[in-house]
């Protein structure tokens, strides 16, 4: 074969390449430039700058040392950012918190102005920030009002729920300690009269018990209490009576010589309603025992039982002699 031959034989094999490489399998050449294609926009198009607006983002204060917040400010507001798409769509309101530094301002009413400048946008982990921007908060304007943090102590108020069991009934109650201290901004602290503590239930009670560790409990969340528990003392008995008991014979101390006058008595004396019912002056006496300005002083004597439980509310006469 002769070099023009095989110039020819080459010609034509690099033409029926170039034909084949251009319109052979056409379709299955369409299909994969339309994915890359569209791999191509998806790419550029996460990486092209947009906006969204995250609604009720956290808002956060950086505080002057020893001050509080007062009022009631904002808690969350709407940003607006700039950024990635990619980045943009992996962000959640609940994910990010948008702080403001306060630090500098003094105590007293101040409008603080929330700017792209002055406000720090804090991501959740493994978020980049690269390339994100806030470019608006609204709303920009937040009244705040700084107050020295003081402490105080107050008294404690137990409270108490239910009924007691029947036939008895509440007769004091008391938490110990009775003073708690307590923290917070100066308006606030100075304005509580009592911190009450958590309810203490008293249903179907029929005696003394005590709440131990019962949490103090104060409505106003801008106090804190320190001392943060007490102990609640309930006294729970009998409904109490009032009864008068004739000739309770007067009688002076063993070993003593002498005459009381008058030989008998009247006492009023106040207990369990159960207990003044079956109560019997030949159960009780008084004795007459000596006294630092040499009076005798008169001492109910009750049955062993009794002790305690009985109150001795006046004696008929109120002064007693010994002959």
């Amino acid at each position: 074969m002769s070099l023009r031959d095989v110039e020819k034989e080459a010609m034509l094999i690099g033409r029926r390449w170039l034909h084949d490489l251009v319109f052979a399998d056409w379709g299955l050449k369409l299909v994969a430039l339309a994915v890359a294609l569209g791999l191509w926009l998806a790419v550029t198009g996460q990486r092209a700058p947009a906006t969204t607006r995250l609604r009720n983002v956290a808002l956060h204060f950086v505080l002057p040392a020893e001050m509080e917040i007062g009022n009631e400010p904002r808690e969350q507001v709407d940003v607006i950012l700039r950024g990635s798409r990619r980045v943009l769509n992996a962000l959640r309101a609940g994910d990010v918190v948008l702080t403001y530094d306060a630090s500098a301002l003094r105590a007293g009413e101040r409008l603080v102005r929330l700017t792209p400048a002055n406000v720090t946008l804090e991501l959740p982990q493994g978020v980049s920030g690269e390339g994100l921007t806030v470019e608006r908060v609204e709303p920009a304007n937040v009244p705040l009002r700084l107050e020295r943090r003081v402490e105080r102590q107050v008294e404690v108020e137990p409270r108490l729920e239910g009924r007691p069991a029947e036939g008895y009934e509440l007769q004091g109650v008391e938490a110990r300690p009775a003073l708690v201290r307590v923290r917070g901004p100066e308006s606030h602290v100075n304005e509580l009269q009592k911190a009450p503590t958590e309810a203490v239930s008293i249903e179907g009670r029929a005696g003394n018990f005590v709440a131990a560790q019962t949490a103090i409990d104060i409505g106003d969340r801008k106090i804190v209490p320190i001392d943060a528990v007490v102990d609640v003392f309930v006294r729970i008995g009998e409904p109490t009576a009032e009864r008068r008991l004739d000739s309770i014979p007067v009688v002076l101390p063993e070993g003593a010589e002498g005459e009381p006058q008058p030989a008998r008595a009247t006492v009023t004396l106040r207990g369990p309603r159960s207990v003044m019912q079956n109560l019997r002056a030949e159960d009780l006496s008084i004795i007459l025992e000596a006294s630092g300005d040499g009076r005798p002083h008169p001492r109910l004597r009750l049955p062993p039982a009794l002790e305690g439980r009985v109150e001795v509310l006046s004696t008929q006469p109120e002064e007693f002699t010994i002959k």
